[in-house]
């Protein structure tokens, strides 16, 4: 990604921020951002490379935010740490809020009205 690209992904982030559930969810993923750290991950269906980007980890996965593969549709996945292929379809979301709440980098309860949601599917903010 070039400067730009990645001072777009930056503010994609903080308005992905805005469909958090509560502050307390807002400040648990703050306290586990990392600066934007690009893995090359591969996919086990065909021999093509993608460029990913994890913005947020703890000590068992990391959320991983990529433009291709299942991207742009899915383009978030939380992953082992350390991954280094895309992984299945079901484990890409169309939100960074799912990703998240979906994690370990979530010590609360996985909300109960959680609904996977494609492009397009949530209420605006």
């Amino acid at each position: 990604m070039t400067p730009a690209e990645l001072d777009d992904l930056e503010k994609l982030i903080a308005e992905e921020l805005h469909y958090f559930d509560s502050d307390e969810q807002r400040q648990a993923f703050r306290s586990r951002r990392i600066p934007l750290r690009l893995v090359v991950q591969d996919w086990g269906y065909s021999d093509a490379v993608h460029d990913c980007y994890v913005i947020a980890e703890d000590e068992r996965q990391q959320i991983v935010y990529c433009r291709s593969g299942f991207g742009p549709s899915f383009p978030w996945s939380s992953q082992r740490r350390g991954a280094a292929d895309l992984g299945m379809d079901a484990d890409w979301c169309a939100y960074l809020y799912e990703s998240f709440v979906t994690s370990s980098l979530w010590p609360g309860e996985r909300p109960e009205d959680l609904e996977l949601m494609g492009p397009g599917e949530r209420e605006r903010k």
